[in-house]
């Protein structure tokens, strides 16, 4: 055998082996590919939980933050007296129906 056929014979079983490892990657990429969609699935349906858990708390806390303004405008400057002329003004009214 002369040294080019036994450099094509190299040539040819290198290019076949790197075919070969293309492939093996090919196919367990694929396999990951999958596997990563449903996990980005099972992730969505928790991150739509996660959504509604927090609306739900964002609700609550907006209905705990109004009893807590109510409060703090009694206490703010000149709150206090347009809360008892507000109060006032309705048991006026009040009287004035009757």
């Amino acid at each position: 055998m002369d040294p080019k056929l036994i450099c094509m014979c190299i040539l040819i079983l290198s290019g076949a082996f790197a075919l070969l490892s293309l492939g093996l990657l090919l196919i367990r990429l694929s396999g990951t590919v999958k596997e990563a969609t449903v996990l980005m699935t099972m992730l969505e349906t928790t991150i739509n939980k996660v959504n509604a858990i927090l609306d739900d708390i964002d609700n609550k806390m907006d209905m705990l933050n109004a009893p807590v303004e109510l409060v703090s405008g009694l206490f703010s400057k000149g709150g206090l007296k347009s809360t008892a002329l507000a109060s006032l003004g309705f048991l006026t009214s009040l009287f004035r129906k009757k």
